[in-house]
């Protein structure tokens, strides 16, 4: 659709309101009118009307618009200008302004999604083409891995993923492209997923609000048609991406593009048969809206429980498409028990810690290798830095404490100005890009408990002395982790002195449990392990 110059839509937006306050009779009366009858004019019943009607849509044609994303000047410029046609015309009731801009949406919608469906109908058509020839097919394997950039987690453990594959995948055998869900999907869209999710994080109503949503979606449901089809249409671009691409694999460390490309498999049997659809959970709990039945090909789990719940999830849709008449549309999904994807750098410390090679990363964080005082590494997360900080330091046990502030560095100031007791050290470190070589030789961390988190203190066996889990999939992770015996959960801020006196008590007893737990859940390859199937695959 063609782009308007940028100009246009505030003058349309201009004619409309004058359209609002002049009739097509009082144009000619208005040129000989002085201040006093222009303000009658305006004021009055005639005028009131359509310009209530005007300001009554406006909100409307705004949301709307930015949903649209690019082409919003495309869309202001076309309601604009039916806004001045309907003033101009005998109708200017509310109801019909509201429904010309809700109209155009849906013309707009309609036309970037049959854009959409004549790409993937060429890239079908070359496929068929493809099959029909004699001609060999190249080696080189594309894959593509899809992520929403909702938290930090998907976006690492794509990355991950991606650094694995480069390692392994050898000279021109693999073709990547990383591609994030968010940046192509509209403003509003970004808005309700980015911004209010990490608003609802920092208050208390707001965490029991995605808790009872997390809830609510678990235990094998499955999303309505219109939620879905929603979600589906928020990512359309994206499916022109993918088809611009024409990936052999796509791997998703997200539930919502990976329900994107199960749609398109659904809806056609030759991209059902050349799109192989790997999905990355990065949490340590499976929760039911990750599953699509039918149309993953391979799951990679971060344990060996994850397996089990999945099978029951597949069987409880199974008995769904029978009660309602559909027939089994493919075998049970493939399952690879891999763990969270982490850095391949994880690897390598992990390789140090047990040669022993630590002195760098003792220097490193200016910190003494031979200081019998046991080194906890502080990250706030949500909480307080300043609050968990004061706590920390109330312990009786010396301690060699890392502060990782990471984009609250800004508190460093704050901080430097508190008293630290003789018997800790404290080191005050920004956004650290060392995380494998903090953890290679911290004996504990203070923080929260997300699944990357869980995954890359596991790998390195550092137990954690997790602070108020947010409901939901933070809340799941830690019982994953007290299960196992590989944390502490606190719930009340002012009890973190006392655990982590009773953690580093009687010769670190209860510090080496805790550790034996972390080990437990400990996939310091699980990078590589994904790699190494989807190039095997």
């Amino acid at each position: 659709m063609l782009k308007l110059n940028p100009l246009i839509p505030p003058l349309l937006l201009a004619l409309s309101i004058t359209a609002a306050l002049i009739r097509d009779d009082d144009l000619a009366e208005l040129l000989g009118l002085d201040l006093d009858q222009i303000h009658l004019l305006i004021s009055s019943p005639q005028a009131r009307k359509p310009l209530a009607s005007l300001f009554a849509v406006l909100p409307v044609t705004v949301i709307l618009g930015a949903v649209n994303d690019n082409l919003s000047r495309t869309y202001y410029s076309l309601v604009a200008l039916t806004q001045a046609l309907l003033f101009y015309s005998s109708s200017s009731s509310v109801v019909a302004h509201l429904a010309s801009s809700i109209i155009l949406f849906f013309f707009i919608q309609i036309y970037k999604t049959t854009l959409t469906a004549i790409v993937l109908r060429r890239w079908r058509s070359e496929i068929k083409l493809a099959e029909s020839s004699a001609a060999p097919r190249s080696n080189t394997k594309r894959i593509m891995i899809l992520y929403a950039n909702v938290g930090s987690g998907h976006k690492s453990a794509a990355n991950a993923v991606s650094e694995a594959l480069t390692r392994e995948g050898g000279d021109g055998q693999v073709e990547i492209m990383k591609v994030d869900m968010m940046e192509l999907a509209s403003p509003a869209f970004k808005f309700v997923m980015q911004t209010m999710f990490q608003k609802l994080t920092q208050s208390l109503i707001g965490q029991h609000t995605l808790g009872y949503l997390y809830d609510m979606g678990d235990g094998g449901n499955q999303k309505r048609p219109l939620q879905r089809a929603m979600e589906d249409a928020a990512g359309v671009t994206l499916v022109k991406e993918i088809a611009k691409f024409k990936p052999h694999t796509i791997i998703c460390t997200h539930f919502l593009p990976a329900q994107l490309v199960a749609s398109i498999k659904k809806a056609s049997k030759v991209l059902q048969n050349e799109i192989r659809l790997g999905l990355v959970i990065t949490d340590l709990d499976l929760q039911s809206m990750w599953v699509q039945p039918g149309a993953v090909d391979v799951y990679y789990l971060p344990r060996d429980d994850s397996a089990v719940v999945l099978r029951d999830y597949e069987r409880r849709a199974e008995e769904k498409r029978k009660k309602a008449g559909k027939v089994q549309s493919k075998v049970q999904s493939k399952v690879v028990v891999s763990g969270i994807p982490i850095a391949p750098r994880f690897a390598d410390a992990v390789e140090k810690k047990t040669n022993g090679d630590l002195d760098a990363g003792f220097e490193m964080f200016n910190l003494k290798r031979a200081d019998p005082r046991p080194v906890v590494v502080i990250m706030s997360g949500g909480v307080g830095i300043e609050e968990l900080y004061k706590l920390c330091l109330k312990a009786k046990r010396g301690c060699q404490f890392v502060v990782v502030m990471g984009r609250q560095a800004d508190v460093r100031k704050v901080l430097t100005a508190v008293e630290v007791p003789s018997k800790h050290s404290v080191e005050l470190v920004g956004f650290c890009k060392e995380m494998p070589t903090l953890l290679s030789i911290a004996d504990l961390m203070v923080g929260k408990c997300g699944g990357l988190t869980a995954a890359e203190n596991a790998a390195l066996t550092v137990p954690i002395l997790i602070l108020d889990p947010i409901p939901g999939q933070e809340q799941r992770n830690a019982d994953v982790l007290l299960e196992t015996g590989g944390c502490l959960k606190i719930n009340d801020l002012p009890l973190i002195p006392t655990r982590l006196d009773y953690i580093f008590e009687n010769e670190k007893v209860k510090l080496e449990e805790m550790k034996k737990g972390m080990a437990k859940l400990a996939k310091p390859l699980s990078a590589f392990t994904i790699a190494g199937e989807i190039l095997q695959a």
